[in-house]
């Protein structure tokens, strides 16, 4: 069983970097073809900031794999520590199964009930971003805030920036 101090790990914000779309592209391809389902079916989404074109990020590429029903097929989960995913679990966020991959690019892999909550909440946000400036002047603000109040780890600065989040899936009106 994990702890939260196995989920914690040091954070860092970049400008946004136009490689990101690409990066996601390769990784969706490679999850993917390792599970025989088409790439472009929408089953893996480009969620966060790395997925919103001008929006300071951490350099971490995160991809939403949505299911049908829950929890996830255990093929799944073993099929992506297969591909050099560490599995943490729920790592505190009842409903989603966070894995991470840390080698010469970085990715978290977010797996989540395909039109649940998470799943909705995530692309609403990541749309909203990207078609609001207000909205990512205002996420940029909080997270360059989030980055100075958690210290540069990423629980602290999670958790910084939460009410920001939750402030901007409202504007997105997902409730």
């Amino acid at each position: 069983m994990n702890t939260p101090h196995d989920v914690d790990e040091p954070v860092h914000l970049v400008p946004y970097d136009p490689a990101w779309p690409e990066i996601y592209d390769h990784e969706r391809f490679r999850i993917a073809l390792a599970f025989g389902v088409f790439p472009n079916s929408g089953l893996l989404q480009h969620i966060g900031s790395t997925a919103v074109p001008g929006l300071i990020a951490k350099p971490v590429i995160d991809i939403m794999l949505g299911v049908r029903g829950w929890p996830p097929p255990e093929k799944l989960l073993a099929g992506l520590t297969g591909l050099g995913y560490e599995n943490l679990g729920e790592a505190g966020v009842p409903g989603r199964i966070y894995l991470r991959r840390r080698a010469d690019r970085e990715f978290n892999a977010h797996v989540v009930e395909r039109n649940g909550t998470h799943w909705t909440h995530n692309l609403a946000l990541r749309d909203h971003l990207r078609a609001e400036s207000a909205a990512r002047e205002k996420y940029a603000t909080a997270k360059i805030a989030a980055m100075t109040r958690g210290g540069g780890k990423l629980l602290a600065y999670s958790e910084a920036k939460a009410e920001a989040v939750a402030e901007l899936i409202r504007a997105a009106r997902v409730t």
